[in-house]
């Protein structure tokens, strides 16, 4: 005896696209350097807490730290944004 195999109705219901958020280049760099401006003044805020009440000398340290910890906060920030707005 043959096999029967129900029919299955040609109409399926497929899910709506994720639609994709187009932001341009010009925004995303904004957004990038906003951000290290933003982590700027928190570090900054952080690290001259001290010399600033207490009237102690500047560690060098502190310095690298307020230049080298926006930048990278800005630059994984523009990665994450850029993952998130071109996934698929």
């Amino acid at each position: 005896m043959p096999a029967h195999h129900d029919e299955v109705p040609a109409t399926s219901t497929q899910p709506d696209k994720a639609k994709r958020k187009d932001l341009s280049i010009v925004w995303r760099n904004l957004l990038m350097v906003l951000v290290g401006v933003v982590v700027f003044a928190i570090v900054s805020t952080v690290v001259l807490y001290g010399p600033i009440t207490y009237g102690d000398e500047i560690p060098n340290f502190g310095i690298i730290l307020m230049m080298t910890v926006p930048v990278i906060a800005g630059v994984a920030f523009r990665v994450g944004l850029d993952a998130w707005l071109d996934k698929e």
